[in-house]
């Protein structure tokens, strides 16, 4: 009997989960009126205080403000899908690289309309979709690399849905910065930043305005797969496992 010694090494299903990492308090809708629902209707100009001799009466001050965020959100606009293609454990390797991109750019984009707050971009892996199989994403790690992207940081400046992103000019937007030499997603935990947004950075020339970022894995060697061949299977398998992309924002 012939064994065919295939390993595909894909890791897609990209989810996207856009997380606030500060508490907000529920409020109402936004009024024309700050003491709505504090003080009673007949009310909203003041008390008639207390009738007696006593000189002390109690009254409100109050000013609302919107969510700023519903109206110019900071979002996650595109997460990419990493392919690594077909293999056989002859090859005698533990590091594959990406596949060409096909298709539409194969991008992380992040859309700040809202310029005035920090965020950070992390990422982790799941576990293997694929059942059964003898590949565990406790052995698997993806390694980003920064000085092999196509175009680096290309930023916007029209945030209107359909725009095209032209190229900075610079690699570097300031006020932005994007993972280092080092950076994996594993399923170990979260990733260190693979992009972040940081305001109060003294070299920030950019100032609080919104911005598009987008860091393109177009090219083969802009991202690794590492599994080590001890742990590659002889015969036919498969490893698909979902990325869940964490956009984090702070005031």
């Amino acid at each position: 009997m012939r064994l065919r010694n295939k390993l595909s090494l894909l890791a897609g299903s990209s989810i996207l989960i856009i997380a606030p990492c500060f508490a907000k308090p529920a409020v109402a809708a936004d009024d024309d009126h700050a003491l709505t629902n504090i003080v009673d209707e007949g009310m909203k100009d003041g008390y008639q205080s207390a009738d007696s001799s006593s000189s002390a009466g109690t009254s409100y001050a109050g000013i609302g403000y919107g969510d700023q965020l519903l109206t110019d959100p900071i979002t996650l606009y595109k997460v990419p899908n990493f392919d690594f293609g077909y293999h056989k454990r002859t090859e005698g390797t533990s590091t594959f690289p990406l596949i060409d991109s096909t298709g539409d750019k194969r991008a992380l984009i992040v859309e700040d309309k809202n310029g005035h707050l920090n965020w950070t971009v992390t990422a982790s892996l799941g576990e293997n979709n694929v059942k059964p199989s003898e590949i565990k994403s406790r052995d698997v790690s993806i390694r980003l690399y920064k000085n092999r992207l196509d175009g680096a940081f290309l930023k916007l400046s029209d945030l209107k849905e359909g725009s095209n992103y032209a190229e900075a000019d610079a690699l570097d937007i300031d006020g932005i910065s994007m993972f280092g030499p080092q950076t994996e997603i594993s399923s170990a935990g979260t990733s260190k930043a693979i992009l972040q947004r940081t305001l109060n950075d003294p070299t920030n020339r950019n100032g609080k305005n919104s911005l598009g970022v987008m860091a393109s894995f177009t090219r083969s060697g802009s991202a690794d797969l590492n599994l080590d061949l001890d742990n590659q299977p002889y015969t036919a398998d498969k490893y698909v496992a979902p990325i869940t992309w964490t956009l984090n924002v702070t005031n």
